[in-house]
């Protein structure tokens, strides 16, 4: 005889439905093309809705627990989900927003950016590289190639350093930022709170590519203009390439595979991270005294 564990659900009444409900139009005796869609459908749905009670579940833990949470963005499909839930949370304007601009990017992102920030009445926290408001700044403090000549010194100065000034200006103790374990194989085991200084929360973990498009469909989300111009995701002009081949967008690591082209690691291998996810924590000494 089996025992059913106490408060496990019976097969007769699953997460809400009973069997009854699934047999009320009558028993499939032949399954169709359109049964299957319809099934496939639902199960996206259900899958989402689920996906989306987990993800304001987090957002509220961190913003409750943490008592200095920061974001960053870069406006790309996945920040754009975590923009648009925290928005519909009432949270955008509990913790600050960081949005590095590495001065290298599109012209695009530039003027979504403030297309976002009118949606949803918010204002980002924008940093650049140390002395530089503009690229014409750049240029002038740093050399024009650098991202050529030297791609990790490029990546220290225009992304590293800006986030860490970001993260220790706001005494941050959370970073919520929108990693995904579908974005490949560097992220491929990636928690959704991640150890460490500050602890890295990567509400969208576990979600894919196609559940964030989902939601922006839905939900209808505003995104970034170049993802109609063939480009998964959005980076720095000199590296990002637009894949014309939308099947290829949805297998593991689509996203990012127009991403980083032509850059190299310093030891040959092809570059997939920018290093703002993998810096050293001992880069970072952020003050955890309470200052209330």
């Amino acid at each position: 005889m089996r025992v059913r564990a106490e408060g496990a659900e019976s097969s007769e009444h699953l997460h809400g439905f009973r069997i009854a409900d699934f047999k009320s139009t009558g028993m499939i005796r032949r399954c169709t093309d359109k049964d299957i869609k319809k099934w496939n459908a639902e199960t996206r749905e259900e899958r989402l809705h689920a996906l989306e009670s987990q993800l304001v579940t987090d957002l509220l833990r961190a913003v409750a627990l943490f008592k200095h949470p920061v974001m960053t963005t870069a406006l790309i499909a996945g920040d754009m989900v975590l923009l648009d839930i925290m928005h519909r949370q009432g949270l955008l304007q509990k913790l600050p927003v960081v949005f590095i601009d590495t001065l290298h990017l599109f012209p695009e992102t530039d003027s979504f950016l403030q297309t976002v920030e009118k949606h949803y009445n918010f204002q980002t926290a924008r940093y650049t590289a140390v002395d530089c408001s503009c690229k014409e700044d750049w240029n002038k403090v740093y050399a024009s190639d650098l991202y050529l000549t030297n791609p990790g010194e490029y990546d220290d100065i225009a992304k590293v350093e800006p986030l860490l000034r970001a993260l220790q200006d706001t005494k941050s103790d959370a970073w919520i930022n929108g990693r995904r374990r579908d974005h490949g194989f560097d992220r491929a085991n990636l928690p959704v709170y991640e150890k460490g200084s500050p602890v890295k929360v990567n509400p969208l973990a576990y979600w894919t590519f196609e559940d964030c498009w989902d939601y922006i469909r839905i939900h209808n989300v505003p995104y970034h203009p170049l993802h109609d111009q063939s480009f998964p995701s959005v980076g720095d002009v000199h590296s990002t390439r637009p894949v014309y081949d939308k099947k290829k967008w949805w297998e593991y690591g689509g996203e990012r595979s127009g991403r980083f082209q032509g850059l190299n690691n310093d030891d040959g291998s092809p570059k997939t991270e920018c290093g703002i996810y993998t810096f050293s924590e001992n880069s970072l000494e952020i003050a955890a005294t309470d200052d209330s």
